[in-house]
């Protein structure tokens, strides 16, 4: 539990506000949820207990609260740690997670991508206390399509699309790029 109130802290200090906690059934893992301030537009789900299986944690944003959200980090989590456990196989740029349904109720996106957490200030992506390090990696809200192309083209092709259409991948009601 300490290793949590040390992650929580290090959010806290980048966020300048303390998160509310969640639990989810999904998952037997701790969600603090940061609100969108002037600085930050956006509200920021953070896992706080999946360290303990593959020393990551992840990271969502909406534009708005939407409790959806930690159902699906908490899925999220639950899927990581099953991948954990079965295949001993570490969060990667570039994984795929299919949700439990779209991300927001009239969305099409239905899956979320890892990445390195692209909105973030420099100093956040790894968290020590010393002797743990912890790596967040953000989730994107995406298309069974553009997960496919992932796949099949790679993250870096993917980043490349988004760009090049000028994606908002924080815009859950986005239109897919493919």
């Amino acid at each position: 539990m300490i290793v949590v109130k040390q992650v929580m802290d290090h959010c806290s200090s980048f966020f300048g506000y303390k998160g509310d906690l969640y639990q989810c059934e999904a998952a037997d893992v701790l969600i603090a949820v940061y609100p969108a301030t002037r600085k930050r537009g956006w509200w920021t789900y953070v896992t706080l207990e999946l360290h303990k299986t593959g020393a990551s944690e992840c990271v969502l944003y909406s534009y708005q609260f939407d409790r959806a959200m930690i159902t699906h980090l908490a899925n999220i989590a639950h899927q990581v740690m099953r991948r954990w456990e079965e295949h001993n196989t570490l969060l990667q740029k570039g994984s795929v997670f299919l949700l439990e349904g779209a991300i927001q109720e009239t969305s099409v996106l239905d899956c979320a991508l890892a990445t390195p957490v692209y909105y973030e200030e420099v100093g956040f992506e790894y968290y020590t206390n010393g002797k743990d390090v912890i790596r967040f990696m953000m989730l994107h809200a995406i298309a069974k399509s553009e997960a496919v192309f992932a796949q099949r083209y790679g993250l870096d092709a993917l980043e490349e699309l988004f760009a090049r259409t000028c994606v908002d991948s924080l815009n859950a009601m986005r239109t897919p790029a493919i």
